[in-house]
């Protein structure tokens, strides 16, 4: 442990060197070295680099947008339980180097789940360590809903294929409110939750805009699973689904959210996914 402390540290200390000296450092050299330290709990060097990489523009605006909107659609001091450190990542430099959304506890079962640290914030016991790889995920929520009492529970619209191997009575207690999705073992109008997600909190004008390109830089980063373009065909798959219900209920919303849904497909196919896809010209 200790030799894999001193090395840890020599990479993230070239790390900043490099940087300093404005020598090339790639998205991935980060994030690698981010994960790293939070595993490690070495907070006050992790924030140094988390400060270095936004600074960097390493860090695509749109994901970072996105990870804003899903923390911006919890209720207050709630926790998010995440299945990928790519999830993590973005919600770290919000937290930690922007201000923002810091009442919110992330828990990533990919860099430890529930450490000390973290069962200390949510004042709940720690799990115990014999928990196999594959069962981390479903055991960790599982841990948290039950003791967890005074917090309201999330989960990343993206963790959603996971879902489909829990118990039904799991699934019977999630909840989608559009980009994030809520545990709730008494039923509740998510709907309206949904609607004031779409219309009260999420900031969306940047789906309007042209911010600086995805390009070849971010696609350096070590987790890139979830594109800008992507994220833009989450948003679309919330629209879509609303659409419906705004029709018959507030029509004369539906020009509104009309107009969100096709900024979504024109920055998805802006940014030209077929690649990732393998999709047939």
């Amino acid at each position: 442990m200790k030799s894999t402390f001193i090395t840890l540290a020599l990479l993230t200390m070239m790390l900043f060197k490099a940087n300093a000296q404005g020598l090339s450092t790639t998205a991935a050299d980060y994030e690698r070295q981010i994960v790293s330290l939070y595993v490690q709990k070495d907070m006050k060097t992790l924030d140094r680099l988390l400060s270095s990489y936004y600074n960097s523009g390493l860090y695509p605006e749109d994901v970072l947008m996105y990870n804003y909107n899903e923390l911006q659609g919890m209720q207050d001091w709630g926790v998010i339980i995440m299945s990928s450190a790519e999830s993590l990542i973005g919600k770290l430099i919000l937290q930690r180097v922007l201000s923002e959304h810091c009442d919110k506890v992330l828990v990533c079962t990919e860099t430890g789940g529930l450490d000390s640290l973290t069962c200390k914030r949510l004042d709940i016991p720690m799990p115990p360590s014999s928990w196999k790889p594959e069962e981390v995920y479903e055991r960790t929520m599982k841990w948290v809903f039950k003791h967890v009492t005074d917090r309201n529970i999330y989960f990343p619209f993206t963790d959603s294929p996971l879902f489909k191997q829990f118990p039904v009575e799991l699934k019977e207690c999630i909840y989608n409110e559009g980009l994030t999705m809520r545990y709730s073992a008494t039923p509740y109008d998510n709907i309206t939750v949904k609607i004031r997600n779409l219309e009260e909190r999420y900031l969306t004008d940047y789906l309007r805009l042209s911010l600086h390109p995805y390009s070849e830089k971010h696609d350096q980063r070590l987790y890139r699973k979830f594109t800008p373009g992507m994220l833009a065909l989450n948003y679309s798959a919330i629209y879509l689904d609303m659409l419906p219900y705004y029709r018959k209920h507030r029509p004369d919303r539906t020009a509104w959210l009309q107009e969100l849904y096709g900024a979504c497909q024109t920055r998805y196919n802006r940014i030209n996914m077929n690649s990732l896809f393998n999709i047939e010209q």
